[in-house]
């Protein structure tokens, strides 16, 4: 964060201009104690996506290191070019989900064997011999003609970055009986060219040895290659070639990328939640995350098929984890597999007495981190070097898993955890609304993926939430949608609903935007918080946004009376608009649609009239007056185009879920008949465990209204009625009103005042994502301030601007101090920013 100080003919704050002309008004009483404001409310949420851990944040520069990367998970196989894995019935739908998953065509990724003028070789990977049982695959290189030179050349992940000067651990194990014994490891360029070399004395006795080295670069390059030059004719045997800078963060040795690492350690985070995430869950259950498998010589690690499409090593493991925490100062949370693989995967599932074993696997992952030494794990844990207990506080008993399936793992997981672990905070993967099923819920855990709009209307959405049920853990969350890679409209929504996380305080206990990492080469999602490649790391604007909010995090909020000028209210529906139904992942039919208008005027939908409706997408039939979907793809859609309507207008069918996940969607407001602007009527959604009336744009859709808890019965017929009158819709099932949502005025400026005990300052944090100056005036009761204070801005010239690989800091925090604070003062914050002020209190 850059700090200046500037004359007061730079600023924006301007002496008091009267009472009247302002767009805030704010009068924050400094004797009051509202929520307090938990010291492990901003977190990080880790997940091997994207290459976040191999190739970002862990410190192995080599991919495939062990040569594991073409092994399939038990039951896999290969089909025209994808993984497919085996069929198994998912615990949601009862039924099979049949998916594939990207794959390669090369042996042995990574790597590339160099032949120079007539030289004959040929490499294959291998499991005879093998030097770890548990990791058995090597590769197995046979020069038969040495010609000019062969050479096992490892690029990296996207390239080898090297730095002049700086050190490179290498370690790999070779075996060869018949081979040269001077082998030469070579650090080059891309061109080939020498940037280091190390000689390697090679035994011949035909056993696996392991050889270690140092390696100095004499040169800078992101497009760098590990290179073995192979010393003559014969038969070698490679496993495990690794090669780690020596200075990783905190200096450790099996360590983090430093660079990466920091960034992360400027986030102060309370907490660090691993492993993910999906990855938890797994496609099916043989290729979960599991943690017992990453203990041990980081060689000797057989790694897994990642849920994201690519293998990880394993490298940042369990331990490295917990490392990780300590290093950083953060508590950990570790995220157990409750027996169900990832229900929009394949959801496989055990039996409830096969997941005994998942719960002894839990109690042993605790035990590790934080049991006495004289037990089982806890020796583990002290005989790898950590007597002492690791800072795990909490455990998260599934990820995103549901349904009555997931409510008795829940109870048997929560009660075997609890009787053995008070102490610790156990996490359900329920939202909002909870489970019935659930025998005792201390922590829910909602996810938002969302658009600014949905950020930016439900900053108020907790205020009213019941108190005494349970506490909040906001574990995933970040605004992704219409947004491109992310940009500044993005972060500023997600600070506005940070205010309003931090006022709630009381409630919300953590929250963890999600996901962390990306690398540029591998993006999986489509908006993550932090950018690497081999060389460089770029934070978002949301990361600040993010390291603002943490590293000004307050003891407790101050009561606030606020008054705050908004944009006119929009229009619900402003024009005659199409009218359309589907659904999302489920089975339905509908019949007897029809719109009235506010006149009493009926429009009858004609079924079997093929010149009324469009079928963006879904396998539809019609006929008989029933319109049917037959297939499982998410948002089907088929839009009535002799139909419609505007403010006024009741949309009234009929429909009964034959099979599927979910209930079904209902189109209105679209500007045209496709996907690309409108609302669309979420019922049954999320599972069939709730309802919502969602924005919709450009085939992407968010929640506008509250999430209800709601479901749609399957077998029978129900009447929907959607009523669409002055800027408020509502939505009946069978005459119940479930959703109502009405057009608020559009809110863009917020706000968050609290008070840091130890330096005894009044921090006030606003946004302003409007495109002109926010005038605001700032009264302070019960109490004064000094004069002199810290302003910290992130701002940008357009909401659409970003940072990037050319441009890192193009938005991030400037800091100055202002002599002309008071218990009164008028402040002009920026367009398109984030402002965080911090004022001594007399």
């Amino acid at each position: 964060m850059k700090h200046i100080t500037i004359g007061l003919f730079l600023l924006t704050a301007v002496a008091a201009q009267g009472a009247g002309g302002q767009d805030m008004v704010l009068d924050i009483d400094l004797s009051s104690r509202q929520a307090e404001v938990s010291p492990a409310m901003y977190g990080i949420f880790f997940e091997e996506i994207n290459h976040a851990g191999d190739g970002g944040l862990y410190g192995e520069m080599l991919m495939n290191r062990s040569f594991e990367e073409r092994v399939m998970p038990e039951g896999y196989h290969v089909e025209n070019g994808a993984l497919v894995p085996p069929v198994v019935d998912n615990y949601i739908t009862g039924e099979p989900t049949t998916k594939s998953y990207r794959w390669g065509d090369d042996p042995f990724p990574g790597w590339e064997i160099i032949k120079r003028g007539n030289a004959a070789a040929e490499a294959r990977t291998v499991t005879d011999n093998p030097n770890f049982a548990t990791a058995p695959t090597s590769l197995r290189l046979t020069v038969k003609n040495p010609g000019k030179g062969v050479a096992l050349v490892n690029k990296g992940y996207w390239g080898v970055a090297l730095q002049k000067d700086a050190r490179y651990r290498l370690r790999m194990y070779v075996r060869t009986a018949d081979g040269g014994k001077d082998m030469t490891v070579r650090l080059t360029g891309a061109s080939g060219e020498e940037l280091g070399s190390v000689p390697v004395t090679l035994d011949t006795d035909g056993e696996w040895h392991e050889y270690k080295a140092v390696l100095q670069a004499s040169d800078t390059t992101s497009d760098g290659r590990l290179s073995i030059e192979l010393p003559g004719a014969g038969t070698y045997y490679f496993d495990y070639v690794s090669l780690f800078p020596e200075d990783t963060y905190k200096g450790r040795e099996n360590g983090m990328r430093k660079d990466v690492a920091l960034m992360l350690e400027e986030l102060h985070p309370g907490f660090v939640r691993w492993p993910g995430g999906c990855v938890v869950e797994g496609i099916t259950l043989n290729n979960r995350f599991d943690w017992k498998k990453t203990l041990g010589d980081p060689a000797s690690r057989p790694g897994e098929y990642d849920t994201w499409g690519y293998r990880t090593t394993y490298g940042f493991g369990y331990k490295e984890f917990l490392d990780f925490c300590e290093d950083l100062g953060a508590k950990g949370m570790y995220v157990c597999n409750v027996g169900l693989a990832c229900y929009g995967r394949s959801g496989e599932y055990c039996s409830d007495e096969e997941a005994l074993y998942y719960i002894q696997d839990a109690l042993d992952a605790i035990e590790y981190a934080i049991g006495d030494t004289d037990s089982r794990w806890g020796a583990v844990r002290a005989a790898e070097g950590h007597p002492e207990p690791y800072p795990l506080a909490y455990v998260e008993i599934g990820n995103e898993n549901f349904g009555p399936i997931y409510d008795r793992r829940y109870n048997m997981f929560y009660k075997a955890i609890k009787e053995k672990y008070p102490d610790l905070t156990l996490i359900s993967n329920y939202g909002l609304e909870g489970s019935e099923g659930a025998d005792t819920i201390e922590m829910v855990d909602p996810h938002w993926y969302v658009e600014p709009k949905h950020f930016f209307n439900t900053t108020r959405l907790i205020d009213n939430y019941e108190r005494g049920k349970h506490d909040i853990y906001v574990g995933e969350y970040s605004c992704n949608q219409n947004v491109g890679g992310g940009n500044m409209l993005a972060a500023l929504s997600e600070a506005a609903f940070l205010t309003g996380i931090e006022r709630n305080g009381d409630i919300v206990k953590m929250a963890s935007y999600a996901p962390l990492i990306e690398n540029r080469n591998d993006r999986a999602w489509p908006v993550n918080l932090i950018w690497v490649d081999n060389d460089q790391v770029v934070g978002r604007s949301s990361y600040y946004v993010q390291k603002m909010f943490a590293q000004n995090r307050p003891d407790y909020n101050l009561k606030v009376n606020a008054d705050i000028k908004s944009a006119d209210s929009a229009p619900l529906i402003g024009v005659d608009s199409y009218i359309g139904l589907g659904t999302w992942s489920t089975q339905t039919q509908f019949r007897n649609l029809k719109v009235t208008d506010a006149n009493g005027n009926v429009i009858k939908a004609d079924m079997n009239d093929d010149t009324q409706w469009v079928t963006p997408r879904g396998q539809w039939t019609r006929g008989d007056g029933v319109a049917s979907q037959t297939g499982i793809e998410n948002r089907t859609a088929l839009i009535w185009t002799g139909g419609r309507a505007t403010d006024g207008s009741v949309i009234e069918f009929e429909v009964k879920k034959t099979g599927g996940n979910e209930g079904f969607l209902c189109f209105f407001g679209l500007q045209s008949p496709d996907l690309k602007k409108g609302y669309m009527l979420n019922a049954g959604g999320w599972n069939n465990t709730a309802s919502a009336i969602e924005g919709l744009e450009d085939d992407n859709s968010s929640p506008i209204s509250l999430v209800v808890p709601d479901r749609l019965d399957s077998g029978r017929w129900c009447k929907a009625r959607i009523v669409l009158r002055h800027g408020k819709a509502e939505y009946y099932l069978d005459n119940k009103l479930k959703v109502t949502y009405t057009t608020e005025p559009m809110e863009r400026k917020f706000y968050a005042a609290g008070y840091d005990e130890a330096s005894g300052e009044v921090i006030l944090k606003i946004v302003n994502a409007t495109p002109e100056k926010c005038k605001a005036r700032i009264t302070f009761t019960n109490g004064d301030v000094e004069h002199t204070g810290r302003v910290i801005v992130l701002k940008a010239d357009a909401a659409t601007d970003e940072n990037s690989f050319d441009e890192p800091l193009r938005i991030s925090p400037q800091e100055h101090t202002y002599p002309g604070f008071s218990s009164k003062f008028d402040y002009n914050f920026e367009p398109n920013s984030l402002t965080v002020i911090r004022l001594t209190k007399k």
